[in-house]
């Protein structure tokens, strides 16, 4: 029975500190498969390697009938008393997060890569082999496939050129994209327009800290690139003017190409304030709930991401919303939440350095809501919904928690995923 099946597989792959019951936990899981695949699969072929991230660990493969096969993932859990089974993903939407470009890299000892990648190009049809690369803990190789992604793009659309991103112009760097090609390419401007006062090498520190941090499915993935040639003839003049001003210490006309010296290429999303005007109201509200959803997920990974405009967050494919603007970027434990001086409401209009000393680490939350240029009623829901962010308390008691070691969990499937009981 499905059961004894599940009692098997869990065997299968022992854990130093073993399981809380397993029986208990296959059985959980043998129900779990039978709400969900009806009919049973004829066969479930699990790869031989763990898949490790976070405080997780996953058992990846495939379930096969005989017209259909589809990926599916057993998310299993560390607690004080074993390992658990805590989730069963069935869902394309689900483990193409799992697998996406806003997660850390997964710790997997893969005997041939290429083959995994095949098997999850196969079954995740929009997820580009590069990033399938780096999530598997090979950058360098998903650089290189990212590299050669944009050189077959450059050959398919030989008219096509690159134009400025959609969105508000950045100040602090110069983005634009390939109309047919989803990614985003961010050169450092030179000098930063007012009110930003950091430098390159701080921008430069943020975007390493975020290599190297846990991501947690709200965070772009930005890959480094130094030396890269593009020919001229795929830049829009207004572009190609702009970087050649703007970006002179990290561009270069060599020859027929455009020479950056430096700069990032992401996977484009729709900016979040283009994206709430242009879908239906209840999109719209999805969105911004989830806005708020992603903040909280920062905040207990312990990152602010210093600028909550909308315009530096962006809705992903599967609806989620990832931050990707950097140069503002700080740990929790760097800001100093406070609450207003009594009063200000009474007068919005005046500055609030004439109200109150701040230091460049103040933050106030209560301020929150009024320079996010939302409609009233998406303002409203954002405000009963995550409301705790806009009161400088919750963020106080964050901190604290923090700092005292705690481990807030976030997790990277919806509850719709999690076993019964677990």
């Amino acid at each position: 029975d499905i059961a004894s099946i599940c009692t098997k597989l869990l065997e299968d792959f022992p854990f130093a500190n073993g399981y809380t019951d397993i029986c208990h936990g296959a059985e959980v899981l043998g129900r779990a498969m039978q709400d969900r695949w009806d009919p049973l699969p004829r066969f479930l072929q699990i790869l031989p390697q763990v898949f490790y991230r976070e405080r997780r660990a996953y058992l990846v493969g495939t379930a096969r009938w005989p017209n259909r096969q589809q990926l599916c993932v057993v998310a299993l859990v560390s607690a004080a008393d074993g390992v658990r089974v805590h989730a069963l993903l069935t869902k394309v939407e689900q483990i193409s997060v799992l697998f996406g470009y806003a997660r850390s890299h997964f710790h997997v000892d893969l005997e041939t890569v290429d083959a995994v990648v095949g098997l999850l190009a196969g079954l995740l049809p929009h997820k580009p082999v590069s990033e399938l690369y780096t999530v598997l803990g090979r950058a360098k190789q998903g650089k290189t496939e990212r590299y050669c992604e944009l050189q077959r793009y450059l050959a398919r659309y030989p008219g096509e050129q690159m134009v400025h991103a959609d969105g508000d112009r950045g100040m602090v760097m110069v983005v634009f994209t390939p109309p047919s090609h989803p990614v985003v390419i961010k050169v450092i401007r030179d000098r930063f327009a007012y009110p930003k006062d950091t430098g390159r090498r701080q921008v430069e520190e943020k975007y390493r800290l975020v290599f190297h941090y846990d991501r947690i499915g709200r965070l772009v993935d930005a890959q480094e690139f130094r030396d890269l040639r593009i020919p001229l003839e795929y830049f829009s003049e207004p572009l190609r003017r702009e970087l050649c001003e703007s970006c002179k210490a990290t561009t270069a006309i060599v020859g027929e190409d455009l020479l950056l010296k430096h700069c990032y290429i992401e996977r484009r999303l729709r900016p979040l304030n283009l994206y709430v005007r242009e879908v239906l109201a209840a999109d719209a509200l999805r969105a911004v709930l989830d806005y708020g959803q992603a903040i909280k997920d920062l905040a207990r990974s312990h990152i602010f991401p210093g600028d909550l405009l909308l315009k530096n967050f962006g809705i992903s494919r599967n609806g989620r919303a990832i931050f990707y603007d950097y140069d503002e970027l700080c740990l929790i434990d760097q800001c100093r939440f406070r609450k207003l001086p009594k009063g200000y409401d009474e007068d919005e209009l005046r500055p609030l350095d004439e109200w109150v000393s701040a230091r460049d680490s103040d933050v106030f939350p209560e301020l929150f809501p009024h320079f996010l240029g939302l409609p009233t009623f998406l303002r409203e829901a954002l405000q009963k919904v995550h409301g705790e962010l806009f009161d400088p308390a919750w963020w106080q008691v964050l901190q604290t928690r923090l700092a005292n070691g705690e481990y807030l969990d976030v997790s990277p499937y919806p509850e719709a995923a999690r076993l019964p009981g677990y």
